[in-house]
């Protein structure tokens, strides 16, 4: 509007959408991060309550066996020599214990070892019969000895047994059962305590690098639809530019048809530039307003010249068609402006506005829809004061022109009945005869026209030849 250049510019909206998809999934990685953790810090804890039951289960079958020797029904080596099979599997010609035929229910992994407050180990799938009390673990840590002094607590430590290639992460859960002075260890390799997780872990990455590749695919989608609109908006705007310039050839032509109102639309978007000032409204406003008093009797285009150009009283029915100059006005504008962009509509309606109700009194008189004061728009009203004093202070083919004062006297004796009593308060704190006779040395076509051309205009001085 107004022959002003603007580039689409990012709106905050623009932004906020792709910097949302690029958040989104790195949320999404957190919260799958935090979740998986989180759940597996549940299952560690379950798997341990599980284990700590098998203990009980362990400690329970000692007592027994032990009640057995304190009531002289076994000796402690026989009690011993029984509950080892039960608990470790029997023993093997090379030393070791078969695991898998244990009478407890062990999972896959899980090993019960005991050794003595010596480090002689009592039970053990591969290690039985030796003591490890000085003997670090590949992490340097003495294991037996931490056991030792916390005999009840959970222990995370690493391991290598002399069938295993390399160290595996072990969790042991302990006990002191002290009536025989047995250390107890029921432990599990993590590996195998964690093995659906491991499945979960993969499959919750793949998850995640699809959000990434979808979020990059909506990125690259929105990038296209984004310029799409940037081209889409440059056209709407070029086309906006084009409609204005058509406008204003049409205000142009419409003042060549009538010597006697050549420059009027220009001076009275003059006074109505000068009033707005005035009364403080913003410079965009200000040249908003300007252009709707270039553009307002636009709708007398379409008005034969037997009635326009007619320098002999009209009659009634002429009258009534000159009467429908705002309405002509307001649907052509409609017209023209229907392409034009969302942020320029404030603008569009203040010209409409301007165009339709410029003729409407104060009294509520006026026409086209006999409003009455503060029902008038204030922009309209400003109009009125403006086209009335241009009017008055203008030549005819059938009178002269008022002189300033008295034109000015006409506008004062008619403040609140046509015309607003605060513009015409505006009115003479801003037009005086200096602008009076400024105003009347406006150039009417070259200067409209002229305007045209420069916007029309590429910076290289090319004409602008707008693609469809």
């Amino acid at each position: 509007m107004n022959g002003s250049k603007s580039t689409p510019l990012k709106s905050s909206k623009q932004i906020a959408y792709p910097l949302f998809l690029i958040l989104l999934p790195i949320l999404f990685s957190l919260i799958v991060i935090f979740g998986y953790f989180q759940a597996k810090q549940q299952y560690l804890a379950s798997g341990i309550r599980n284990l700590q039951k098998q203990m009980n289960t362990i400690t329970h079958l000692l007592e027994q066996y032990d009640g057995l020797v304190n009531e002289g029904l076994l000796t402690r080596t026989e009690a011993q020599n029984i509950i080892k099979p039960m608990l470790s599997g029997p023993l093997l010609t090379n030393g070791k214990r078969d695991m898998s035929k244990t009478d407890m229910t062990l999972g896959l992994g899980d090993f019960l070892y005991v050794f003595d407050s010596k480090g002689n180990m009592i039970m053990h799938p591969e290690l039985e019969g030796k003591n490890l009390l000085e003997q670090a673990n590949p992490e340097g840590r003495f294991v037996l000895k931490e056991i030792m002094a916390a005999p009840n607590e959970v222990l995370f430590y690493q391991w290598k047994n002399p069938s295993d290639k390399q160290q595996k992460a072990m969790i042991t859960v302990n006990h002191y059962f002290a009536p025989w002075d047995w250390h107890i260890g029921l432990a599990t390799y993590e590996a195998n305590f964690y093995g659906w997780f491991e499945s979960l872990k993969y499959l919750l990455i793949i998850i995640v690098l699809g959000s990434y590749i979808i979020t990059a695919i909506l990125l690259t989608l929105a990038r296209r639809k984004e310029k799409a609109l940037r081209n889409s908006a440059m056209v709407s705007e070029h086309l906006s530019h084009t409609n204005e310039s058509i406008l204003m050839t049409l205000a142009v032509a419409l003042e060549e048809r009538d010597s006697y109102t050549s420059g009027h639309s220009q001076r009275v978007a003059y006074y109505m530039r000068e009033i707005a000032k005035q009364m403080g409204y913003s410079p965009d406003m200000v040249e908003t307003i300007h252009t709707g008093g270039l553009l307002h009797d636009i709708g007398k285009i379409g008005i034969e010249d037997s009635i326009l150009l007619k320098q002999s009283r009209l009659t009634d029915r002429e009258y009534d068609i000159i009467k429908t100059h705002p309405l002509r006005g307001e649907a052509l504008l409609r017209r023209l402006y229907a392409i034009s962009s969302k942020q320029d509509q404030a603008k569009i309606e203040t010209i409409l506005t301007i165009t339709r109700s410029h003729h409407e009194r104060y009294d509520g008189t006026g026409y086209p829809d006999n409003l009455r004061g503060e029902e008038i728009p204030l922009i309209a009203r400003i109009a009125a004061v403006a086209d009335s004093f241009d009017a008055m202070t203008s030549n005819r083919a059938y009178r002269m022109g008022m002189p300033f004062d008295v034109a000015c006297n006409e506008i004062t004796r008619h403040a609140g009945t046509q015309f607003c009593p605060i513009v015409v308060y505006t009115f003479f704190q801003c037009i005086t005869e200096e602008s009076f006779a400024h105003a009347h040395r406006l150039t009417r076509a070259d200067e409209l026209l002229i305007e045209q051309i420069e916007e029309s205009e590429q910076p290289d001085g090319t004409a602008l030849v707008t693609q469809m």
